[in-house]
Formats: structure tokens, sequence, C-alpha cells
């Protein structure tokens, strides 16, 4: 995870929390360590975990990074700190000799508690133990797989919700650094949303938060569902478009939203419940669009006697409305489209 890997906290060798003293004096010395073509092996930036080529400007680029409370902020949710020393500490120093697993178990022993029948379950968020919950989070990304994802992001929400964060804010930020439990969690979430978005893999992050409890749940869910949303409502009019200026094609067309549109609507579902009033919405939308261009292929083909089997394209575009059309009214469109089409309603054999 870049957000992890290329943390300027890592460039640095720095632990959130340190000082601008340290944090200039790291500078000074990185740099000069550069020049000399070596690298340091007493910093913080575990080399030895994850490839880092640290340059000059890398140096300098990360040090701008950290100048202001919210952009400090943003790197720290996403970084190492100290909060125990007798626990934290020697899971970082494992941490610098390039044991993951080691130090991971320092911590994973501290938030999750194994019971005798195997099964395990989440600890109480102490004074003793915050810094385990978040660390651990950090460790796992920064392993590139040695730890359970799903895990180590529910490690951190469970941190971000506790009242423990004020902690960790005041040794991330400048005491006019103002800010709420559920704002750091929505500052946690959407960078990590752009980061699952851009390897793919926003819909698994959204399957996992679903199933959680915490303060910007609804939020979060609310601001990550309107991207599918907007996605289907421009294919709508993108189609709708295309049908009107070519009516005698718009079976393909509709075909077409379908086709584009199926798997967020699938993801909607999923996420919203089919009684949803948004997921009817949308979905009535895209059956309503659906369905016109079946009507629109077959009157237009009708009135120009085509040779074409317009009609079975027709009836099957219309039926696959129905498979998604949530509401009475678009149901009973459908229905009596349908009705109409049918060579064996309308001729009353």
């Amino acid at each position: 995870m870049k957000l992890v890997q290329s943390n300027p906290y890592r460039t640095l060798g720095l632990l959130v929390g340190a000082s601008t003293r340290e944090k200039e004096r790291q500078i000074k010395r990185l740099k000069q360590y550069i020049e000399a073509e070596q690298e340091p092996e007493d910093d913080f930036s575990f080399p030895g975990l994850q490839n880092l080529n640290r340059t000059v400007d890398s140096v300098t680029e990360a040090a701008s990074r950290l100048n202001l409370d919210n952009d400090r902020m943003s790197a720290a949710l996403f970084w190492f700190y100290k909060g125990n020393e007798i626990t934290d500490e020697p899971a970082l120093e494992t941490l610098k000799q390039g044991n993951i697993n080691d130090a991971l178990q320092i911590w994973e022993k501290l938030i999750i508690d194994t019971k005798e029948d195997g099964s395990r379950v989440w600890k109480s968020v102490t004074s003793k133990n915050c810094s385990a919950y978040h660390n651990y989070f950090v460790a796992a990304f920064l392993s590139n797989g040695n730890a359970n994802t799903a895990t180590a992001i529910m490690a951190n929400l469970r941190f971000l919700e506790s009242d423990f964060i004020q902690d960790f804010k005041a040794i991330s930020t400048d005491d006019t650094y103002k800010t709420t439990k559920k704002e750091l969690q929505l500052l946690f979430l959407k960078q990590l949303e752009s980061e699952f978005e851009a390897n793919g893999k926003s819909k698994t992050l959204i399957e996992l938060l679903k199933k959680q409890q915490f303060s910007a749940k609804d939020e979060f869910l609310k601001d990550s569902l309107q991207k599918p949303i907007e996605y289907i409502e421009q294919k709508i009019e993108t189609i709708k478009s295309k049908r009107k200026a070519d009516k005698t094609d718009a079976s393909i067309f509709g075909k077409e939203l379908h086709d584009s549109c199926k798997n967020e609507l699938s993801y909607l579902k999923n996420i919203l419940g089919e009684n949803d009033i948004k997921y009817s919405t949308i979905a009535d939308k895209v059956a309503n669009e659906i369905l016109q261009c079946s009507i629109d292929s077959f009157n237009e083909n009708q009135e120009n006697d085509s040779n074409q089997d317009y009609l079975a394209a027709s009836m099957k575009l219309a039926m696959t409305a129905g498979t998604i059309a949530v509401g009475n009214l678009a149901k009973e469109r459908i229905k009596d489209s349908i009705s109409m089409m049918d060579p064996v309603s309308r001729t009353g054999c």
C-alpha cells in the first residue's frame, strides 16, 4: 500500500510525533548519507521490509508534506507511533531487523484474545493497547501480505472509534488543529478508498465496511455509493441520446445499457438492498430506458416493414427490463408493453 510504503514519515525515517527539531536534524542527516551514497540503519524507515530509494529530492518532498497540520494528520493515519514504550519499542526494533511476523505477533496479542475453542475476539481498546491497534494496521500493510487485510483495517477503525485518538491527534498536530472522531475516520477511509480504487478493489473495501460499526459509516457509504449511481445516470443519458437519434437500432442500445450497468446495479443492490429507495429509483430508471429502447425499436421496425427479427429482440429486451425493475409502476409498464408486442395477445388467440 503506497499510503504506508511511500509515507513521508517513512521517507524521513521518523515516527509520528517527531518534533520539528528532530525532523530538521533527520533531514540534514539523511542528505549527508545520500550524498555519501549510504543508507542509515537506525531510523524508522524499515528498508528491509519494503524497498526505499531515497534521494535528496524525495526527502525534501517528504518534509514539505509534513508542514501543515492536515497533511501531518493524513500521513500519521498510515504510519507508526510510540504509544506504549513497553510494547511498541520492542516491536519497532523487531521491524528494524526485518522481522515483520514477530512485530505483528507482539501487537496482535495486545488486541486479539484467542479463546480455548480457537475463536478470536477483539480486546477492549485501552490506553495500554490503543497504539497496538493502529501499529498493527500499519505493519500489516507494510508487510505486503503477511497479515489479514480485513483484520488490519478493522483494527484501525476500532482505534479511530476510541477516545484515545485525541492523544494521537495531539502528538501528530499542533494544538490549533481541531477535528472530530468522525472527521478522522472519513480522512482515513477516503484515502484508503482512493488506493483501493487504484487497484480495482474498491468494492472489496465497501463489502468489508458495511459489516462494521463506526461513527462515519453512514456518511462514508453514502458518498462512496454516489459514484456508481452517477455512472449509471450518465450511461442512461448516453443511451437515451443514441436511441432518439436511431430508433431502428434502439434494441442494440438497450442491451448496451444493460451490459454496461449490470455490475454497478448488482453492487448497489448488494450494499443497499432491493427495497432501498436509492436502489429502487436508479434500477427503475435503467429498466424504463431499456424498455423504451425495446418499444422504439419495435415501433420503428414495424412501421418500416423491416425484414429483421425485431420482435424477438424487442421482447427479449423488455423481459430484461422486467428483471431489473423494482417499483410497481415500472413493472406494470413493462408488463403492458410485453402484452402489446406479443402477437398472441394482440390477435386475441
